[in-house]
């Protein structure tokens, strides 16, 4: 894999820049918060980022509709 097809997903340490691949902890806090917990391992830094939706979450209502029986 080059550099150029690594994923976009990829985190850097807040203290000393190592590359991290995933996240240690993550909470959906509600249906537009993420919360991730980082751990380095090069360093030990812990660190924790938040990711907010601005586009229309869909609900599983919205993906599988409610069948209705006759």
């Amino acid at each position: 894999m080059t550099p150029n097809e690594r994923s976009s997903f990829r985190m850097r340490c807040v203290q000393c820049g190592g590359e991290l691949l995933a996240p240690e902890w993550s909470e959906c806090r509600d249906d537009r918060q993420v919360h991730y917990l980082w751990h380095c391992w090069k360093c030990g830094c812990y660190f924790e980022t938040d990711v907010y939706s601005i586009e229309d979450i869909k609900t599983r209502d919205d993906v599988f509709p409610s069948l209705l029986l006759a």
